[in-house]
C-alpha cells in the first residue's frame, strides 16, 4: 500500500465515523470520478476529423465526424466508457469508414474535452439522446464498450431510436454490480457506506441505481447486438456479458481471451469480428483486412 492510499484510507475511515453524510458523499465523488485514469486532454481536433455541433445537452455542445455530413451516408456512433473518453474508441474510426459510414464520437459530460471531473449516468445518457437528436436519426450502428452500453441502451430507449446492429465490447450489465464491486479507490469503503453511496447517486441521478440494468434499458431491444468480452477481464466480470446475452433477444456473445477490459479497444482480431459482423448486418461488405 502507498503511503498516499494510506493517508487517504485512514481519512476516509475517521471522516465516516464523524460524519458518516460527509463520507458517503467523498466516496459518492471518488466513485464518479471521470478523471482517473488520466488528466483533461489538450482540445485538438482528432486526425481526420470535423467537429459537430450537439444541441439538446447543457454538458456537452459537439463531437467529431470523420466523413462528409452532406454525403448522407449512414453514421456509427462509437460511445466509450466511464473515466476514458472518445480517443479511446478511434481504433474503430477506419474499420467502419471502410464499411461506407461516416464515423461520430464525443466526449460524455466532464470527460475528454469538457470541464469538471463529476458526472452521473443521467447526464451521460441524456448526452447519448443529444448526439443522436442532433445527427438526425442517421445513426444506425452503435459500438460502446463498458459502462457506455448502458448510457447507450438508456439514450436509445429515451429517444425510441432504432439500429441495423450494436456492439457491446466488455460490457458492465449493471451500475449496481459496478459499484458493489468498487474498492473504493483503495480506501476499502465499508459496506453501511456503500449503502449511503447508493443512496447519494439516487439523489444525483433523479433515479436508484437500480435503473442503471443494461438488461432493463434494453427490453425493447429489436436489432441484433454482438457482445465482446475477455473471460479474464479484471475490471467487469465476463458473467457481465453472459447475462445481457441470456435475457436480452439476439444478442450473440463471443469470447475475446487475453485482450483485457482496455486492450479490447485495440485488437485486431476484436476490429475484425466487429467489423464482420457490422458488415453482415448492414449490407456493407467487409474489406480485406491487410
Amino acid at each position: 500500500m502507498t503511503g498516499r492510499r494510506a493517508v487517504r484510507r485512514a481519512a476516509h475511515s475517521a471522516l465516516s465515523l464523524i460524519a458518516p453524510g460527509a463520507g458517503a458523499r467523498w466516496a459518492t465523488e471518488a466513485f464518479s470520478d471521470t478523471r482517473r485514469l488520466g488528466r483533461k486532454p489538450d482540445n485538438v481536433l482528432p486526425l481526420g476529423a470535423r467537429r459537430f455541433a450537439v444541441h439538446g445537452s447543457p454538458d456537452i455542445s459537439g463531437g467529431y465526424l470523420w466523413g462528409d455530413p452532406a454525403d448522407g451516408a449512414p453514421i456509427a456512433l462509437l460511445v466509450h466508457g466511464w473515466a476514458t473518453d472518445s480517443s479511446s474508441m478511434h481504433s474503430f474510426v477506419e474499420p467502419m469508414r471502410r464499411l461506407g459510414f461516416t464515423v461520430a464520437a464525443f466526449d460524455a459530460p466532464a470527460h475528454g474535452v469538457w470541464d469538471g471531473s463529476q458526472a452521473t449516468m443521467t447526464q451521460y445518457t441524456q448526452a447519448v439522446a443529444a448526439v443522436l437528436d442532433s445527427l438526425e436519426g442517421r445513426v444506425r450502428v452503435i459500438v460502446t464498450h463498458s459502462l457506455g452500453t448502458i448510457a447507450s441502451l438508456s439514450g436509445l430507449a429515451l429517444r425510441g431510436a432504432d439500429l441495423d446492429a450494436m456492439v457491446l465490447l466488455a460490457p458492465a450489465c449493471t451500475l449496481g454490480g459496478v459499484l458493489d464491486r468498487w474498492d473504493g479507490a483503495g480506501m476499502r469503503v465499508p459496506a453501511q457506506t456503500v449503502r449511503r453511496v447508493y443512496d447519494e447517486l439516487h439523489r444525483r441521478n433523479g433515479v436508484p441505481v437500480s435503473h442503471w440494468d443494461a438488461v432493463r434499458r434494453g427490453a425493447g431491444l429489436s436489432w441484433p447486438v454482438l457482445s465482446l468480452h475477455d473471460p479474464a477481464d479484471d475490471w467487469v466480470p465476463y458473467a457481465d456479458s453472459e447475462t445481457i446475452a441470456r435475457e436480452l433477444p439476439g444478442v450473440r456473445l463471443v469470447p475475446a481471451p487475453g485482450v483485457g477490459h482496455i486492450g479490447i479497444l485495440s485488437s485486431r482480431e476484436v476490429s475484425a469480428t466487429v467489423t464482420a459482423f457490422v458488415s453482415a448486418h448492414t449490407s456493407r461488405p467487409a474489406p480485406a483486412i491487410p
